[in-house]
């Protein structure tokens, strides 16, 4: 889920800068692991370290692009938002 949201803070951000910064403020206050070298991974897979190029696209150049039809093929969203709607009534 992680992934997939930072992708979405890249694509509605004005720059890559503020979203980079947008997502080190998220990480270290909100994650579990926030400055965790594997926090700080993450967020640097998002704009494309570690992985390989893809095909130019506006917005992200190269880097991968991530989908709610894609998530949706890796993760059991439905699962996800009805355990976190549970959590929240207790």
């Amino acid at each position: 889920m992680r992934m997939y949201w930072g992708k979405k803070v890249i694509e509605w951000s004005k720059t890559p800068e503020q979203a980079y910064e947008t997502l080190i403020y998220l990480n270290d206050k909100y994650e579990l692991d926030g400055r965790d070298p594997n926090g700080y991974a993450g967020i640097a897979w998002c704009f494309g370290k570690h992985d390989r190029a893809w095909t130019q696209r506006q917005v992200f150049g190269k880097i991968r692009y991530m989908n709610a039809k894609g998530l949706e093929r890796k993760f059991q969203i439905k699962d996800y938002v009805r355990q976190q709607m549970k959590l929240k009534e207790e």
